[in-house]
This record gives C-alpha cells, structure tokens and sequence, in this order.
C-alpha cells in the first residue's frame, strides 16, 4: 500500500517544492563578517550594490517624515499617483523616450521580480513561450514560469556575439523551431544592460529585434533595472562598449506596433536597494495591459512607507545627478579592481563590460591547470565533472558565487562575480577563489 502524505499539498506546490532551491536564503542567513561571522559565507553572488549606501541613507534620513497618508494604501496599490509623477519625471530625464512618459503609462510593483511575472502572466497563456538569450538572468525561469505557467526558451548563440546584430538571426530561428515543437513564442525578454555580461544593446540592434518582434507579433520586454548604471565607455581590446539605449528611446514607426513594446525599472540595483521593494512596468501604447494587471496589483502591491519615501527620493534632482555619477566613479574602480585581480592570477573573463555590477568568469580553466597531472585538453564529460567538484569546493570554502549552469551558460565553468561589494568583503571573496583554485 502507498503511503501518502499525511499533509499533502497542491500539484504545482509539489513541484516548486522539488524543483525550487531556497539554498540563498541559507546563505543569507549565514552571511561572512570579520568580527562578528569570519566563517560564514562571503557572498559575490548576490545582485546588490551597497556601495552608495550610506550617501543614499544620509539623503532618506534627512527629510523623510512619514505621515499618516503613509500607512494607508495611497492613491492605488499600483502606486500613488506622486511616485508615478515622479518616475515618469525621473525616467523622461534618464531614459529619453520618443514620446514623453507619462504616469498612465506606469504600474509599479514590490519589485521588479513582480514586474517580470505580471507580465508573463498578462502576455503569455500556460505553455506559452518567453524568448531569451544565454547567458541570461538566472532568475528569469523562475519569475515568468513557476506561476504563470509560461516556458523559458533560451537562445544559444555559439560563437556569434549573443549581443550583435548578427545574433537576431538566431532569436528567428529560436521562433520557428519552437513553434515547431509546438510551443508559440509570445515574448522576446532582454536585460539591458545585460545581466550577466554587464554590457549594453545597440540602437541598432534593438531595431533589428523591434522588427523581428513586429514579423511575429510577439512582445518585445526590456528589463532596464541597471539603466543608469553605465560606468565606462570606448574599447575593451576588440569589444565596443556603447551607452544604454532604452526601447523607449526608438521612436517605433516604421519598426514596430507601441503596443508590443514594454520596459521594466526599479530602484534595487541603481540604488543599492533591493529591501526597498519598487519596481515599475511601463507600456505606453498597451492599456489593457496595464489594466489588466491593476486587476491583479493587491499581489505586487508596495508599501505606502516605500511609495512616499522613493517619491521623495526620485523628486530630489540634485541629490540624484550627483548620486549617479558618484555610483558610476565607485563600479569603475571596483571593476578595475577585480580585473586586475584576475589578470594577475591567470583567470579569463569575458571582455567588454562597462554597465552593471558583474563580472563574468571562466574559474574551471585555472582550477583544471592547478591540478596534479593537470590537462586542458579534456573531454565533455572530464570537464563536466571537474566543475561539478570545483561547485563542490566553492560550497566549501564558503564562498558564493553565480553558478554558470544557472545562467543557462553555453560554456562549462562560468561564473557571476559581483564587484559592486565593499573592499573588504571583496578582498576575502577573492582570495578563497584561490583557495578553491588550488584545493
């Protein structure tokens, strides 16, 4: 006889179950501090930027008075019409929109993970599927599928520059073979700035997947959440790297039906503040999206604290062009800083960046060179499991970094760094890199 669950819970509760990893928040509880933690684990794995913090809390702490109106639920939970003003202000400023953005035209949500499922969920039926290129945001399945019930499509790109324009063919081809295996694509999803490559989409690429967009009446949906933080430009040896170009920017006539093109924001990473919880879609020409997502805000809906407070931030012109501009000084040194690291000890990244706070990383190589009777020349399967103990090692030494395979990386023994991480916590992550290297 079977025995059953003497609690059983849903299917889908089930399968999350199963298939969900909650180890981050074992991570998070169990954080590295020289004091008061030396052997906890020290995260360059988490997509945060304390940074600016303290110049960002100095600012909060000086005028901030929370009034009554801040407990109640303000205007609408999909944001007070003060914080959309404000944004739209904020965002007509930064981003350049052909056609000014306008309050209307904003949600906004406890964050911008929210965001990302709302608009799964209004623009994709169960089975449906979400284009994306490798590698990607490794919490991109996760936000559009676990609920929604839409499919994650990744593109892989090979030896073609995932962000040239020669790497739209292969979001067309990505299309037809899907709906060949049945499976319609509803939605092309970028990260711009890329996450985890730190760079930025040209103009001219943008276009060219407006278009492929409008060919297949498929929604194009940029999450734009490192926007403003773009912190060198020129040539990385044979790598461009360009300003950011918001979808917003392109005036879409000619290219693209307004209605499929949409944007995400928030202030987690710009800001260094991902316990904030504020993020906002905007569509300009989709109202029946946006209000069919209104229809579902009580789900996302931010507090009345966090509404009031960033409204008061975003409204501060002054305090935010100097923000920005000391945010971007601190990421290039800290860059810099790591790179030079990794130079010095003979591990390869990925050329290029100039937006956002990673760094992408090839620890297999130097790890495999480090071994007894080491051999470069190995089979898929020999490397397969020489990262599969590397992993192994990492989780020893405590240290945290993003895992490659969760990126959907097309190349074995990948990782995220996070350099947006005061020295110190970056001096200790980086040398039990070593540590591991040489285990």
């Amino acid at each position: 006889m079977i025995r059953q669950p003497a609690h059983p819970l849903s299917l889908r509760a089930a399968t999350s179950l199963k298939n969900t990893s909650n180890a981050l928040w074992d991570i998070l509880g169990d954080l590295w501090h020289p004091q008061r933690n030396p052997g906890g684990f020290v995260s360059l794995g988490l997509a945060d930027n304390p940074v600016m913090q303290e110049q960002l809390l100095s600012r909060m702490n000086s005028s901030f008075n929370a009034t009554a109106r801040s407990l109640a639920l303000n205007d609408t939970i999909t944001g007070s019409v003060r914080l959309k003003n404000a944004i739209a202000h904020f965002l007509n400023r930064h981003f350049s929109p052909s056609k000014p953005l306008q309050s209307s035209h904003i949600v906004a949500t406890n964050g911008v993970t929210s965001a990302i499922e709302h608009c799964s969920w209004a623009l994709c039926d169960p089975g449906e599927g979400i284009l994306i290129g490798r590698p990607y945001y490794r919490a991109f399945g996760k936000d559009t599928s676990l609920r929604p019930a839409s499919k994650l499509v990744p593109v892989s790109f090979e030896s073609v520059d995932p962000l040239s324009i020669s790497a739209v063919r292969r979001y067309e081809e990505a299309i037809m073979h899907s709906c060949d295996r049945g499976c319609t694509i509803r939605i092309i999803m970028l990260c711009n700035p890329h996450n985890p490559l730190g760079r930025c989409y040209s103009r001219a690429f943008l276009i060219e997947l407006m278009k492929l967009c409008q060919k297949h009446s498929i929604h194009l949906v940029s999450d734009e959440i490192y926007a403003l933080s773009v912190w060198r430009h020129g040539l990385d040896e044979a790598t461009t790297m360009g300003e950011f170009t918001s979808v917003l920017s392109i005036n879409p006539d000619g290219i693209i039906d307004p209605g499929l093109v949409h944007a995400l924001w928030g202030v987690s990473k710009d800001f260094g503040s991902n316990g904030v919880r504020l993020g906002v879609i905007i569509s300009q020409d989709n109202p029946d999206m946006l209000e069919s997502i209104r229809g579902v805000g009580q789900y996302s809906s931010i507090s009345g604290l966090a509404d009031s407070l960033m409204a008061t931030i975003l409204e501060d012109e002054g305090f935010l062009d100097r923000y920005i501009v000391d945010n971007c000084e601190k990421l290039s040194e800290l860059y810099n800083y790591v790179v030079t690291f990794l130079d010095e000890h003979g591990i390869p990244f990925a050329r290029g960046s100039n937006a956002g706070l990673f760094i992408w990383c090839d620890l297999l190589t130097p790890y495999l060179r480090a071994q007894p009777n080491h051999s470069l020349d190995k089979s898929e399967p020999e490397k397969q499991t020489g990262y599969k103990k590397l992993i192994q090692k990492l989780a020893a030494h405590k240290l945290h970094l993003g895992n490659g395979e969760d990126f959907g990386s097309e190349q074995s023994g990948w990782f995220r760094i996070t350099f947006s991480q005061h020295r110190e916590q970056i001096d200790e992550g980086l040398k039990r890199i070593i540590q591991t290297l040489h285990s």
